[in-house]
């Protein structure tokens, strides 16, 4: 694909995401404004673009504008001149200017956060059908332990939640499952590791991941008590640097590991389904038997609201429909999947 059909498919993600049915995620100024400037051809957007996919050939355009705004973002929180940007009451024009000027002085800057950088959202709420799962994989398959590794993993929060009744009970009354939910079951964890491609991120980038909302102020603070919450499981929790793009040394670890159940959050969109292949089959190939691998996505690529949730059983390339949730910040609806139960088995359905 050339440079000018990349501009093309990028600019029409653009205006699909405009489309975005969820307005108060704080993002929708700043994407019509991008829209502008990049019907401007503007130079110093077009090197900007063309830097990352020159570096990140495989990287999703839905990806792009999400880690355009966390890195324009992070300008702003520390450049007050550069405010208005998400202003209410700044005007279409001097928002385009103040996006130019953004992009213009700060190229530099702006090219190796986006290389070098990704979406590292990391929300609270996202364990929350894990542990259900897990918890109904692990009895249906009389697992004594579970060795689990969360791929893309942030700041490590979805393995540190995992079994805290505290955080689970908290959360779990904004998440209402169609037809019924099922039990929750403790899993037997052995290890809890995360992985995420270097350099792992800080408080401050995943904050700029937030949308500039008083929405995503209240995500941003769940996730701030949830670090809290689960600092005595911290220490127990291993981070390693590894890039799941790597498949050499991502096999070479789910096998030495021995991992039985891999997450991955709202990663695997972030990149083509060549490489989505890739990677599902590297896990599918390496981890342990009985083995799940559980996926969240976001629907529709970021079009639309919700997020689906898919499994896929270790040596077996089918894919099995868990979920479907209403937000992917795991508020409002879970409707469970046809295959759900061929994961957690007849027992897993029932509570504590």
């Amino acid at each position: 694909m050339t440079l000018a059909d990349s501009r093309e498919r990028f600019a029409r993600t653009l205006a699909a995401i405009r489309q975005h049915q969820q307005g108060h995620h704080g993002w929708g100024v700043l994407h019509r404004t991008l829209g502008e400037l990049l019907a401007s051809r503007y130079p110093a957007l077009d090197r900007l673009l063309n830097a990352v996919w020159t570096a990140r050939p495989h990287i999703s355009d839905a990806h792009l504008i999400t880690l355009i705004g966390a890195a324009v973002r992070q300008v702003v929180l520390n450049d007050q001149n550069m405010a208005g940007l998400f202003g209410s009451q700044v005007s279409p024009a001097t928002r385009l200017g103040l996006l130019r000027e953004l992009v213009g002085r700060r190229e530099e800057d702006l090219t190796e956060a986006l290389c070098g950088h990704s979406n590292s959202f990391t929300g609270a709420r996202r364990f929350l059908v894990p542990q259900l799962i897990i918890g109904g994989f692990a009895m249906a398959n009389q697992l004594s332990e579970v060795r689990f590794l969360d791929i893309g993993t942030g700041l490590g929060i979805l393995p540190r939640q995992l079994n805290n009744r505290i955080v689970y009970d908290r959360f779990s009354r904004n998440l209402d499952w169609s037809p019924r939910a099922p039990g929750y079951r403790k899993i037997p964890l052995a290890s809890r590791y995360g992985i995420d491609a270097p350099p792992l991120p800080d408080l401050d980038w995943v904050r700029t991941c937030h949308g500039p909302s008083p929405y995503y102020e209240e995500r941003f603070e769940e996730l701030v008590w949830s670090l809290r919450e689960t600092e005595g499981m911290k220490e127990k929790v291993t981070l390693r640097e590894l890039d799941m793009l790597d498949i050499p040394e991502l096999a070479r670890f789910i096998a030495e590991k021995e991992f039985n159940v891999i997450t991955c959050s709202f990663v695997l969109f972030q990149y083509d389904m060549r490489i989505q292949d890739m990677v599902k089959n590297c896990i599918l190939t390496n981890m342990a038997s009985p083995g799940l691998f559980l996926v969240m996505n976001p629907s529709h690529g970021l079009l639309r609201q919700g997020c689906r949730v898919e499994g896929h059983l270790s040596g077996d390339p089918a894919v099995l429909h868990l979920a479907d949730v209403s937000d992917a910040h795991f508020i409002g609806t879970v409707t469970r999947g046809a295959d759900l139960r061929t994961v957690i088995g007849e027992e897993g359905d029932g509570g504590d």
